[in-house]
């Protein structure tokens, strides 16, 4: 009886996390998309292209270099074993003002802690 119980309760705490994961996130009245695929899928429902600006936005405005976060090495650069290649991906936002925001975030999760 033990045993079963114990199963019965770790699926309902997977099923409730699955929900969780899932849910429509809306901010100010707009939904906001999880991923870049639902945020084209967005922009193409409502006939507009606001997800779309705000990606352009980040990557072509020069956003990312005001933060200084990547750096350039070239094309035809070969990473030693020095570098370690991470992920990267889109997270979205809209503003108090309705302004569609998207930001380049990396997996810092997967790269060790500088010292210095």
């Amino acid at each position: 009886m033990a045993k079963t119980q114990k199963k019965l309760l770790c699926l309902a705490n997977k099923a409730e996390l699955h929900s969780f994961r899932n849910k429509l996130v809306c901010m100010y009245g707009f939904q906001v998309p999880p991923n870049h695929v639902e945020a084209m899928e967005l922009d193409r429902m409502n006939r507009n292209s606001m997800w779309r600006d705000a990606e352009v936005t980040e990557l072509n405005q020069n956003q990312i270099d005001e933060y200084k976060s990547f750096i350039d090495k070239g094309v035809g650069f070969n990473p030693g074993s020095d570098f370690k290649k991470i992920r990267v991906h889109m997270v979205y936002a809209v503003k108090h003002d309705g302004c569609h925001k998207a930001r380049l975030v990396a997996g810092g999760h997967l790269t060790e802690t500088p010292i210095d």
